[in-house]
């Protein structure tokens, strides 16, 4: 007999808004919805920031079948992360 794998729910969470992830993800541990969490907020971050837009304060709730939040990955977060390592310095219009 097989043994499913747990299933992981990725809610965006803005402000007291919350939109529902309502088909999920199964991996076999948690620590891999994390990552797969950390994938889907780069991408946000990624997708309003090439159309030009500002970065609304959001996060990726992480939750399992019983709808337990395992983890909340702030969009804006990785963003400033992305801002204090990147060392190429300012750039400037010539």
């Amino acid at each position: 007999m097989a043994v499913q794998m747990p299933r992981y729910f990725f809610h965006i969470r803005e402000g007291w808004d919350r939109i529902l992830d309502e088909e999920g993800i199964e991996f076999p541990a948690p620590n891999l919805a994390e990552v797969e969490g950390h994938a889907s907020a780069r991408d946000l971050a990624a997708a309003a920031l090439s159309e030009g837009r500002r970065l609304i304060p959001c996060a990726i709730e992480i939750t399992d079948d019983d709808g337990t939040v395992l983890s909340r990955i702030k969009v804006e977060a990785l963003q400033r992360e992305r801002n204090t390592n990147d060392k190429s310095g300012p750039k400037f219009d010539a």
